[in-house]
């Protein structure tokens, strides 16, 4: 282990091989427990802060480690990080934005046609000695006869994209704030009003920002045909779930299929829990041996900027 000038603390869980590239040049400290309280007891003289999903870092933990120099966010998403408060203490935050673009587009492939031909359904028809009713009520659709609605045509719905358009010859039509340059497949850019009116299924690909929070409302879900279906790989918060709740319910939604919920792991009461043609998904998107790896590399880009600043 190094006796380098660096302290590392580790808030999340990472590869034992990140954690030893760590330890060549510095000190590590890992923790049990990340809640806020944790956090500040042990970033008091850490150079450098390295997270994944479930911690969050606040103001608070921020103003508790005046040595830090660096926040390292293992994935893409950055809004468990107080970016302000990063700023006003010229605290680096960096992260590893492509890391699960591949394993995220996979998973939304893999639920769309999972939604569309009734496997989980089917799955529990069998188990409950139901084989002949399970047969005649899984009438699916064919993925290449729809149209895909995409909001977000960043690198994760680009990707996507890329797959239902050389996979299954699907129309897709998406809505993004941003230019999203050249694509190297056709997509017509509409309004959202528009994705929604043609889209048989829609998904979600943005970061969640106080533009996009509840985005997803009743009156998007009400604009929705009747019969779309819905995924969201993004973040819990763009969809408002008792609103969502209820569109399952009344059946305006064909179905639904989140790898995110608001409450990780969800209340016994949440109104996803009990409603008909879901399919929920433990926050598995990233989680892939391929895309893990490349999150820890966060590793390798936090030590360059500490040894950058020296």
């Amino acid at each position: 282990m190094s006796t380098g000038p660096y302290h590392f603390v580790f808030a999340d869980r990472f590869h034992p091989s990140a954690i030893a590239r760590a330890e060549r040049v510095g000190r590590v400290t890992l923790l049990e427990c990340s809640d806020e309280a944790s956090l500040i007891e042990s970033v008091g003289d850490c150079d450098a802060l390295l997270v994944r999903t479930a911690a969050r870092v606040t103001k608070s933990v921020i103003d508790a480690a005046p040595r830090l120099r660096v926040i390292g966010r293992g994935g893409s998403g950055l809004d468990h990080i107080d970016l302000e408060a990063a700023r006003s203490r010229n605290v680096k935050v960096v992260s590893t934005p492509d890391a699960s673009t591949e394993a995220v587009a996979d998973l939304t492939v893999g639920l769309v046609i999972s939604l569309l031909r009734g496997v989980t359904h089917g799955d529990r028809m069998i188990r409950a000695g139901r084989f002949a009713e399970g047969r005649r009520e899984c009438v699916g659709r064919e993925v290449g006869d729809l149209t895909l609605g995409i909001i977000g045509l960043g690198r994760i719905g680009q990707a996507v994209a890329r797959r239902f358009h050389f996979g299954f010859a699907s129309r897709i039509v998406f809505n993004d704030i941003r230019d999203s340059g050249h694509l190297s497949f056709p997509a017509r850019r509409v309004s959202k009003a528009d994705v929604y009116r043609q889209a048989d299924v829609l998904t979600l690909h943005v970061p969640l920002t106080e533009d996009t929070r509840g985005m997803i409302d009743r009156d998007a879900l009400s604009a929705l045909r009747e019969g779309t279906f819905l995924v969201n790989t993004s973040r819990a918060g763009v969809v408002n779930s008792v609103a969502l709740a209820e569109a399952l319910t009344s059946s305006h939604l064909a179905g639904a299929a989140l790898d995110v919920l608001d409450v990780e792991p969800p209340d016994p009461d949440d109104p996803l829990l009990n409603v008909p043609n879901t399919i929920l998904t433990p926050h598995i998107g990233s989680r892939t041996v391929e895309s893990l790896a490349r999150m820890n590399d966060v590793v390798d880009v936090v030590i360059n900027v500490l040894q950058a600043d020296r």
